[in-house]
């Protein structure tokens, strides 16, 4: 009898194991996924920000259209 028990609760304790397991792949994925979209958006967002050519250095610390404005109508 106790044989029987330690045996159920070693099952039992194996699928847990199994589904904490797969749960773990789940969020690693699911990070990944997270991690290259973040990474995109970053790369877009620092080609967006990067000088254009010919592109005064008073200018280039402007990162909104209102300071650009401003800066326009400073000149």
């Amino acid at each position: 009898e106790n044989f029987a028990a330690q045996v159920k609760e070693l099952r039992e304790t194996q699928e847990a194991l199994g589904k904490a397991k797969k749960d773990l792949e789940d969020q690693k994925s699911s990070h990944t996924e997270e991690k290259k979209s973040l990474e995109e958006e970053f790369g877009k967002l620092q080609s967006a920000m990067a000088p254009a050519e010919g592109e005064p250095d008073s200018v280039r610390g402007l990162t909104t259209r209102a300071q650009l404005v401003e800066r326009i109508q400073q000149l």
